[in-house]
């Protein structure tokens, strides 16, 4: 049965009228002209559903059952997706059921939670393609997203239920009508992958190796946020957010998984001891001694390295892994990359978004073969209450050529790629028109050491910032803290710090592994001023060279001089995008967007490092990236 896709809007100021009216604008080929736009102020959320027994008479019975209809008639801010009678029906049937006899009392509970979030009043406006930010009382996010259905663009829950009314404001909260109940799975990550049939070679020894032992947790009941009142939530950013406590500590994984069917017709690998076969003779060891260690669940043993090279500490949907933070910042001539660490000690893969053929999602793709692993997209985003797997295409192996590769380009490291509790608690997304800062409280993020001054706060990806992927690590005060980071595979590197400058910051001592970074850095200082000497590329057109392919470019000799002060500006492929502070320009292009060269180090080995700042001068700190040169790529490395 075809239902009509009716339009609610919620419109309670003069910003989101504007935003609408772009919207449509901008979407007029694409969708009908909105019929019903009301807004409703007079009933309580449970009085709204209660007087249309045609559309929710069952999702009635279901809040009635488990006593959240008073809930949800009390004064406050909800969100409910709310699934109609033809929804729930189908449901029941789903469930060999015809009603809402036969559910125990604990899944009808569960059930409602699943499409209630308590707290906020969730917009369309507010959605994004991908896990919003927000948890249901289940405890769990929920993503959206949109696509054309019959020439109108219609939003998606949980990529099947369709919203056939949206943005229908009650006095305590917003609908959303939706065509199918939400049923997120209620298993482990580990439990997921153990029930699939498509996996029995990579699940018994992801059994044998015992590194199922470290996708077990889930959430960190001892986090309250309630706790945390001494710290100061009503502190405004420059964005005008309020800072806010993260409501919960969840923790997640993501599965990479080769199929038995891959294994077997790819590989000739018919059981477990093919796969140690395989493993003994290709994973990359840094030591010789490590590839003779044959106790599978010994991390130095190959076996082990290898499923553990295919597990990560967050929970990757397949939109997560890269797409998610290719913001409108980002310059799309330019390819993208993101670094993930693994559960393999001292290992990194690779993602890839390639403008010239589309493609994203590319893990390690060799820069000499143009071998690359691929997640299946008939399988991907197997959901899990603390994870998610995906099934790839072949063999993903941390062997000899990967390490070697990693090992001879750039790594450019977001801020937030480092903390893999802001992925987890879904803090690490864009929202171009709406700025929101989290603060943490100490222990909260468990790469990180801060003293007892330190405000500590992750800005999430918006259109006011300057900033590769959007988004910044924000203090203020006198802040002395010590963060670790990923590995970085053995070598020779120049290490380098960006960040934008503002008349606000303060100046901070930065160390590296304990050894400081010559003199403290001055933040407040632009790159125009003499100290730096920065001038705009092209303001001098007499100062120009030519890339690698023959582009010209120009400030070059300019730059050198600004190497030689131990600066660089900013890259060429990212951007301002609305011009609050930053005057809608390129990085490259802005005295207010400089890399700090913290200098030049070798590491004997891929491990973990230590990078500390301490203020010398109270006032504001941010961090937008760093970035690790190998020595011999630095002639050639261009200005992206």
């Amino acid at each position: 049965m075809k239902k009509n896709i009716n339009w609610n809007i919620k419109l309670p100021n003069v910003f989101k009228l504007t935003m609408f009216a772009l919207f449509l604008g901008f979407a007029v080929s694409c969708i009908d002209e909105p019929t019903n736009i009301n807004t409703f102020t007079d009933e309580m959320m449970g009085e709204y559903l209660e007087k249309r027994p045609d559309q929710f008479s069952e999702f009635k019975k279901l809040l009635d059952t488990t006593e959240v209809m008073g809930l949800i008639n009390a004064y406050g801010n909800y969100t409910i997706f709310a699934p109609d009678n033809e929804a729930m029906l189908k449901f029941y049937a789903s469930k060999g059921k015809s009603s809402l006899k036969g559910f125990t009392a604990d899944t009808l509970k569960r059930i409602v939670y699943d499409h209630l979030i308590k707290g906020y009043q969730v917009t369309s406006d507010e959605f994004i393609d991908g896990l919003m930010p927000y948890l249901t009382m289940s405890d769990r996010f929920v993503s959206t997203s949109s696509r054309s259905v019959d020439n109108n663009l219609v939003y998606f829950v949980n990529e099947n239920s369709a919203i056939i009314t949206k943005d229908i404001e009650v006095s305590n909260g917003i609908i959303h009508v939706i065509d199918e109940v939400l049923n997120p799975s209620t298993l482990t990550i580990v439990q997921a992958i153990s029930n699939d049939e498509n996996f029995r070679i990579f699940n018994e020894a992801l059994t044998k190796t015992g590194l199922w032992k470290k996708m077990e947790l889930t959430v960190d009941e001892s986090y309250d946020p309630d706790n945390y009142s001494y710290i100061d939530v009503t502190w405004i950013q420059g964005g005008g957010s309020k800072d806010e406590l993260p409501v919960s500590k969840k923790f997640g994984y993501t599965a990479l998984m080769e199929s038995d069917v891959t294994f077997k017709t790819k590989y000739n690998i018919n059981n477990l001891n093919d796969l140690i076969a395989y493993a003994n003779a290709n994973v990359y060891h840094e030591t010789k001694s490590d590839a003779n260690v044959t106790d599978i669940t010994d991390p130095r043993n190959s076996l082990n390295k290898f499923i553990a090279y295919h597990l990560i500490n967050k929970k990757l949907t397949y939109s997560k892994f890269i797409d998610d933070y290719d913001t409108d910042h980002m310059i799309k001539t330019f390819d993208m990359y993101e670094y993930i660490e693994t559960m393999c000690p001292g290992t990194l893969m690779e993602i890839k978004k390639e403008r010239s053929s589309g493609e994203t999602n590319l893990i390690n793709k060799s820069t000499e073969t143009g071998d690359v692993v691929r997640i299946v997209a008939t399988n991907k985003d197997n959901d899990a209450i603390n994870g998610v797997y995906h099934e790839i295409d072949k063999i993903l192996i941390y062997d000899v050529n990967v390490a070697g590769n990693l090992s001879s380009k750039r790594i450019r490291m977001d801020a937030a790629s480092f903390f893999p509790e802001l992925t987890n608690n879904n803090m690490r997304y864009y929202n171009p028109a709406k700025c929101r800062s989290w603060v943490f409280p100490k222990g909260y993020i468990d790469r990180l050491k801060c003293s007892e001054s330190t405000r500590f706060c992750y800005l999430n990806a918006y259109g006011g910032y300057l900033d590769y992927q959007g988004d910044e690590i924000y203090l203020k005060g006198m802040y002395d803290f010590t963060m670790e980071t990923p590995p970085i595979p053995a070598g020779t590197y120049e290490i380098r710090f960006s960040y934008q400058p503002t008349g606000g910051r303060g100046a901070a001592q930065l160390y590296w592994d304990g050894y400081p970074c010559g003199i403290p850095l001055d933040l407040r200082i632009l790159a125009n001023d003499p100290l730096i000497g920065y001038e705009e590329p092209g303001s001098n057109l007499e100062d120009f060279g030519y890339d690698a392919q023959g582009v010209k470019i120009y400030g070059v000799e300019n730059d050198k001089m600004m190497r030689n002060r131990g600066y660089m500006k900013g890259p060429n492929t990212y951007k301002d995008i609305l011009g609050v502070w930053y005057g809608k320009k390129v990085a490259r292009q802005s005295a207010q967007s400089i890399r700090r060269i913290l200098g030049v180090y070798t590491f004997s080995k891929s491990e973990t490092h230590k990078f500390s700042v301490k203020a010398v001068r109270e006032g504001q700190f941010m961090m937008d990236f760093l970035e690790f040169v190998p020595l011999e790529i630095i002639e050639s490395e261009g200005i992206d």
